[in-house]
């Protein structure tokens, strides 16, 4: 009986049968088995065609990566595991198949293997015949390198071309003020220490000067390293926390009154502390932006966001864009005495200097810029209201990317919404607009007197200086105190604040006699003045350009 049932087997499952038939295993159950042995063997042959299958082509993508990764060591490893793979021996009725196949697979995986190497190889060759060692730059190679499309800077020694990422670059346009020229103090000045990391994808190769480094900017930058070690470059959390609940209770203060009395006289009152609230709003907006408060810059970002835009109502971006090219290139102008610093290009109104009056060729502004000294502190009024359409006009280019687009405006948005809601839900619509446009007229009446007091009547140049030289020419400070440092919001110490833009406003002051040393000592004019006698340069300066203007006014064709 046992011979009849092992019959058709194969010998090991029949032997298996007579053993097993005492331990009363059922031998219908393993004839039914055993029926079904082909078919097992069938498809463990079609799995085992389909690894080899699988293994070569994942095997030579991996190749393929790995030319394209160029890390040679981990070929061999790779081949290693491939082999390896194949000398896993499946079941023992398939070892003749298995045999063949391995043959051909192996003949295969050494061919590629030698292919592999010698692709390896022929590229390691190109790579040391195509990348060179750095190249070392002269000043005049740099020097031809100054458009949008082409850009290169210099930073501590080493060139770096920014040609694509200046488009993206953060700082706006600003980046273009050094293109072709050693961008090294502007660059320390302005960014956070993790930013250098970022600047080894655009290095290029080394620059070499011909002459050693002046002995100012030597100097210059001992000094602030000096202030670094000091710590002069944290600011006070406490100081900046009153100064933001100063300008919420100047704030409150301005609400408060035109709730308890409509009267002329009592809106009148609400809107000059407005627009002082507004004001100290700027030097905070200000400070924040020059990442001046936090050490973490997206924090910076957002309070500045916050007053700048929702609390004053100008585009972050706007101005961002406008302060980094003034700071950069401060009142600069190309060869053609065009302005670089769109601070000082206020043509056809104002003109800042003989050589820009030089570039008007038409008699009839000639005519309107002699009589600027006349009209210019009433044109100051009006500065807020040139600087809200400036913001809105420069959000809406079609160029500006949409997320951008929507945050600008849309927090520029707020300011109104509260600022002409409280007005006319408060105010009479007669006192409402009273409100409404005497708080924009103080504003820009003390926003402005302090730009102008900072460097206009200064220097107007259009040929390239060294960065220590550009911000000290180009600047007046306003002597301290503690109306001027208030009024001022700190910006009375203009040269301090342009040679190191990121200090707080606290400790500008602290820094004064050191700054006004290093001036003395290369023979730099620091201008410390006060407010009154600011004010008179300033107008003289325009008094001279107007005496210009109405003598050109006699000799220039018209249009």
């Amino acid at each position: 009986m046992t011979k009849s049932r092992a019959a058709g087997l194969p010998p090991a499952a029949a032997a298996a049968l007579v053993v097993t038939e005492d331990n009363n295993i059922d031998a219908a159950a393993f004839e039914q088995l055993a029926s079904t042995m082909p078919l097992i063997s069938v498809c463990l042959d079609a799995l085992d065609r389909t690894w080899r299958e699988f293994q070569s082509i994942s095997t030579g993508f991996i190749f393929r990566r790995l030319l394209n990764k160029k890390h040679p060591p981990l070929i061999d490893s790779t081949s290693s595991c491939f082999q390896s793979s194949n000398n896993n021996s499946g079941d023992s009725s398939m070892r003749d198949n298995q045999i063949s196949q391995k043959t051909i697979v192996t003949a295969d995986s050494a061919s590629s293997k030698s292919y592999v190497k010698k692709t390896l190889s022929d590229s390691y060759d190109h790579q040391q015949e195509t990348v060179a060692p750095p190249r070392t730059y002269f000043k005049e190679d740099i020097s031809l390198h100054c458009k949008p499309n082409d850009c290169w800077l210099v930073i501590k020694d080493k060139v770096y071309d920014v040609s694509m990422f200046a488009q993206q670059h953060p700082g706006g346009s600003v980046i273009y003020t050094h293109a072709g020229r050693d961008a090294t103090d502007i660059f320390a000045g302005f960014h956070a220490p993790a930013t250098w990391k970022l600047l080894q994808q655009f290095y290029i190769g080394d620059y070499m000067s011909v002459q050693p480094t002046a002995e100012l900017l030597k100097d210059y930058r001992e000094l602030r390293a000096v202030f670094m070690r000091a710590r002069l470059f944290k600011s006070s959390k406490p100081y900046y926390t009153i100064k933001c609940l100063v300008n919420a209770a100047l704030l409150a203060a301005s609400i408060t009154i035109i709730c308890l009395t409509q009267s002329l006289p009592g809106v009148l009152l609400s809107a000059f502390i407005l627009g002082v609230c507004w004001q100290q709003c700027g030097w905070l907006s200000h400070d924040f932006l020059h990442h001046q408060v936090f050490e973490t810059r997206w924090l910076n970002t957002f309070v500045g966001y916050s007053i700048g835009n929702m609390v004053l109502g100008f585009s972050t971006s706007w101005w961002k864009n406008k302060h980094n090219l003034h700071h950069a290139a401060p009142n600069e102008c190309d060869q053609t005495y065009k302005p670089i610093d769109e601070d000082i290009d206020t043509l056809p109104l104002l003109a800042w200097s003989k050589d820009i009056l030089a570039t008007v060729d038409s008699k009839i502004m000639c005519r309107v810029l002699q009589w600027q000294h006349i009209f210019f502190f009433p044109m100051l009024m009006f500065a807020r209201f040139t600087w809200l359409l400036f913001s809105w006009l420069y959000c809406s280019r079609p160029h500006m990317p949409l997320r951008t687009k929507v945050l600008e405006k849309g927090t520029m948005l707020v300011h109104y919404i509260w600022f002409l809601g409280i007005a006319f839900w408060l105010l009479h619509p007669a006192m409402a607009m009273i409100w409404i446009f005497t708080s924009e007229l103080v504003t820009g009446t003390l926003l402005g007197l302090v730009f102008v007091l900072n460097h206009n009547g200064k220097e107007v140049y259009n040929t390239s200086k060294d960065f220590v030289n550009a911000q000290v020419a180009s600047t007046r400070d306003i002597q301290a105190s503690m109306f001027n440092d208030w009024f001022t919001g700190g910006l009375n110490r203009q040269i301090e604040h342009h040679l190191f833009p990121t200090m707080p406003r606290h400790n500008l002051n602290k820094i004064s006699s050191h700054v006004r040393a290093l001036c003395e000592k290369h023979g730099l004019i620091y201008e410390d003045v006060t407010i009154a006698l600011g004010t008179y340069r300033v107008v003289e300066a325009l008094a001279e350009v107007a005496a210009a203007a109405a003598a050109a006014a006699t000799t220039t064709s018209s249009y």
